[in-house]
């Protein structure tokens, strides 16, 4: 079985659970503390490294999560660390939220532009984005700033990438010119 649909399979489970008791909002919640956890490199290679002992990994997860972590999460970590999957814990969780926006029909946008933007022109991207039908009604933006790409704006939807920045026409236009002289010399 390939490791996408044993993380998978185990994500699913957890939200299947966490909405037949009413706690998946929570669940994502600890969901997303596990994965800013994960990002601590010892707590990466405890997960990681098969010469601690279950008991110990138990140790520490208690200690971290105990009281912070509904009891469904809390179960879910104890059945996966005695099971011997705790290095799949972190993949699971980002299953577990790729799972839940799919569900509650949520699109994450990527928007890179050169300066901040004030948040008129983002409501007013979020309305033309669901009118082109390339999003859900549910938009979640991520912006950041590159001051690389001069001007304009690079947006990404998926696997869908919008280049409307000035670093990207200034390159056409360079392929252009060099295109052009190449086809003159010959």
């Amino acid at each position: 079985m390939s490791l996408h649909k044993i993380y998978n399979r185990y994500a699913k489970s957890l939200i299947e659970i966490s909405q037949d008791r009413g706690e998946l909002e929570s669940t994502i919640e600890n969901a997303k503390l596990f994965l800013e956890v994960a990002k601590v490199r010892d707590f990466s290679n405890l997960l990681k490294n098969p010469v601690f002992k279950s008991e110990l990994k138990l140790k520490v997860f208690d200690a971290i999560f105990k009281g912070k972590v509904n009891e469904i999460f809390e179960k879910f970590l104890v059945l996966t660390v005695k099971k011997n999957r705790e290095v799949l814990l972190p993949e699971i969780m980002k299953e577990l939220l790729l799972q839940n926006k799919k569900m509650k029909k949520i699109t994450d946008i990527s928007l890179t532009t050169a300066v901040d933007l004030p948040e008129e022109f983002i409501a007013k991207l979020r309305a033309s984005l669901r009118n082109a039908s390339i999003t859900d009604d549910n938009i979640e933006i991520a912006s950041k700033t590159d001051k690389s790409i001069i001007g304009g704006f690079v947006i990404q939807v998926e696997d869908k990438l919008i280049d409307s920045s000035i670093k990207s026409k200034l390159k056409k236009i360079e392929k252009t010119i060099i295109d052009e002289k190449h086809i003159r010399v010959i």
